[in-house]
Formats: structure tokens, sequence, C-alpha cells
């Protein structure tokens, strides 16, 4: 069975030495073919590649794609019925790839395998099992936990989705669900795929042998918590409209945008001027310099204000949460008839309702942002949940330690 291993970097060519350093083993002797996407890099991470790994097949991005965009680069390079993913700043593990392929030869009823991912010294836990919140976060249970004496899921245990960092997927499922959303670039690609395959009947299975040890974020930092916190909501928003069917968005949508929509507002309540214009909009003095401009937002946006001239301006937007939640809510609607075709892709394939895979993996109610404690354990919040939907209340504390 021919494997297809894609590692996609951005830039830093030191990360050559964590990733495909460890692929050696499989690369060099033929074993697998080791994909290195240059995903725009800006400090020549391919001519490097190809200079110290001439036994890895390189192909390059003029622009950053993404993650989402470069595993798609790679897979359209790949000669292999398996293709493998690893992260750029992680580094596989002795059996790693003969562990992925030994579960899904196991198991023919699943598309794909997580692998086991661990601090960068294998002390702690990273990503072992995954769990879906019902506005389509993802987090890792157990995360930051020591990997001595935690429970790791066995072998074929079904999962709702593998960690695009270290993880195997058969070529054919790849294709059948349109593998990763390239719209995402980034964050949250890997609970759409696998949402995507067990729509389609497919199963996402453990492979804990496969481990891999992870820098923590070292390559997503680079992108600073402003720029990840819109990916994040964004890619939220349009991960539940471009994968839930429709009895599960006529159930839980609403629940959905009004819970961003309350973010949006609490995040404007701890500014100080936000919130006093937010109480008294038409008492609001002109703060905004003359022009009137919110930097960094949309065109739609912008827009928006100037029609709105006969309205005294408000305080200026600078980077922080609001505007966060404002940029996400923006590239939302700027994609949303990607989402749309997305979405009426899936309904022609899908074999399983998504009631029965939320019996299966139950969508968590997590307080994650401030604000949402209160708001979750509303009356107002609680009346828009339905009734005989699998939803579990959990504390942030008991689904993520650091």
């Amino acid at each position: 069975m021919k494997v297809s291993v894609i590692v996609v970097i951005h830039s830093g060519c030191e990360r050559l030495d964590d990733a495909v350093v460890s692929l050696e083993p499989w690369g060099r002797t033929g074993a697998a073919q080791v994909i290195i996407v240059d995903n725009g890099s800006p400090d020549g991470v391919g001519p490097e590649a190809r200079k110290r790994f001439p036994w890895a097949t390189v192909v390059r991005s003029e622009r950053n794609l993404g993650f989402a965009g470069g595993a798609h680069l790679g897979a359209g390079a790949a000669e292999g019925e398996i293709l493998c993913l690893l992260n750029d700043d992680a580094a596989a593990g002795e059996g790693w790839l003969e562990a992925h392929i030994d579960a899904l030869e196991r198991h023919p009823e699943a598309a794909a395998t997580a692998g086991l991912l661990t601090s960068w010294d294998g002390r702690l836990v990273d990503f072992t099992r995954p769990v879906v919140t019902f506005d389509a976060h993802a987090f890792q249970l157990g995360q930051g936990m020591l990997l001595e004496g935690a429970e790791l899921p066995a072998t074929g245990e079904p999962l709702p989705l593998a960690c695009g960092g270290n993880m195997a997927i058969r070529r054919a499922d790849w294709e059948r669900a349109g593998g990763f959303d390239p719209e995402l670039f980034a964050y949250f690609e890997d609970l759409e795929l696998g949402w995507r395959l067990w729509a389609l009947g497919r199963q996402v299975i453990a492979a804990p042998r496969a481990q891999a040890r992870h820098r923590g974020a070292a390559t997503s930092s680079s992108m600073g918590n402003y720029r990840r916190g819109v990916l994040f909501e964004r890619n939220a928003l349009r991960v539940f409209f471009s994968t839930a069917d429709a009895e599960h968005r006529a159930a839980l949508g609403n629940a959905v945008l009004t819970t961003f929509l309350h973010r949006l507002v609490a995040f404007a309540g701890e500014d100080e001027a936000m919130a006093a214009a937010a109480r008294d909009p038409f008492g609001m003095e002109a703060s905004t310099g003359g022009g009137g401009h919110v930097p960094g937002m949309g065109t739609g946006l912008r827009r928006f204000f100037r029609r709105a001239a006969s309205v005294p301006p408000g305080p200026v937007l600078h980077d922080g949460l609001l505007l966060m939640q404002l940029r996400a809510a923006s590239g939302f609607f700027e994609g949303l008839d990607g989402t749309t075709i997305r979405r009426r892709r899936l309904a022609e394939q899908r074999t399983v309702a998504d009631r029965e895979i939320l019996h299966r993996f139950p969508r968590l109610i997590v307080p994650t942002y401030a604000g949402d404690e209160s708001w979750f354990a509303s009356e107002g919040f609680r009346c828009l949940l339905p009734e005989g939907w699998p939803l579990e209340h959990r504390a942030l504390d008991e689904v993520i330690r650091r």
C-alpha cells in the first residue's frame, strides 16, 4: 500500500529539522513518498529542502494558501493510496507510519486515523481525544496533562475528527469528502473534514501508537493571537453552516448565531468607550479623528459606516476581541456563497443524519470567553436549545488543562 506523507511549511527552514528529518527512515528508503509543500515561504524553504532532502518531492505555491490549501496542493502531488499529514513543527516517532497503516488495515470501515501528539519533551498530552462544541469549536480532552497515567483511546476507538497535525486518510475518502475546505485557511479544517466523513458513512478512529512530538503552536504563534482569533471564530461559523444538515441547523442554528452575537456585545462592554456608546448611541461624541475610518474592517462594513453618515461617529475600534469578532463576522458573510455550495454538495452525498452523529459524539456547551458562563446559564440561552438533542454542559477546566 503506497503512502504519501505531506508536510506544509510556510516559513522557517528550521522546520525542516523537525518534521522532515523525522521522516527520513521512510522517505530515504522509499517506504513512503514524502512531499514538502513550500507554502509561499519568504525564506527559501523549497530550495533548501531540495538540497538537503533529494529523496523528497517538493512543491511550491507562490502565495501562502494556509494549512488547508497547502495540504490540498500536497495531495495533488501525492502518488499514494494513503495520505498522511504531519505538522511542520512536529516530529514523528518510531513506528509512526506503520501504526497509521496498521490501524487502517485492521479497520476497513475507517476513512482516517488520528495519531497521538505530545509536547516536544514527550511528557504532556497535546492531542488524544477531541470533543466538539455546539457552535463548532473543537477542544482536546486532557490537553496539558501528564502523558504518564493519561487515559489514551484504544486503537480503533471512534473519534469525531483527526487532528490535521498527525493523521492518515485513504485518498479515496479524501477526494469523496472534498478534503479540507481551502477557504478555512487554517483552524477547524480537520473538524469539518471529520464531520463530513461521518456524514458520508465513514469513520475516524484513534491510532495512539502513531505518536509524534509537537512544539505546541510553534508555527501558528507566528500569526499572533488576534489573527488566530479571527480565524477561530469565522471558521467555526463556516464549519457549522457548511456541514450541519437541515434538521441540525433548524435545531441549533439560533443558539449558534445568538451566542456569537452575545460575545460580540460582551466584548464591546469590556471597552469603556464602546460600552458607553452602546448604552447611548445618540449621545456619542465624534472621536474617530475626523474620517471615521475603522482600521482593518471589510469593505462592506466601511460602506455601512459611510451610509450612516447622519449618525455621529463613535469610538475608534482597536485590535481587540470586539474587532476580532466583527472581522470574523465580515469574513463569514464574504464567504457565505462558498459555504452554501459546500453544504449542498455534502447534502447530495450524505448517508448519515447529524442527529445520529451527535448521539455518538454529544456536542458540548463550554464557557470559553468572558460572559459565556452567565449567558449559558440564562433562560434566554436555554430556551434556544432543542429538546432531544445530545448536549452536555462542561466547565472549561474539565475539557482542557494548562
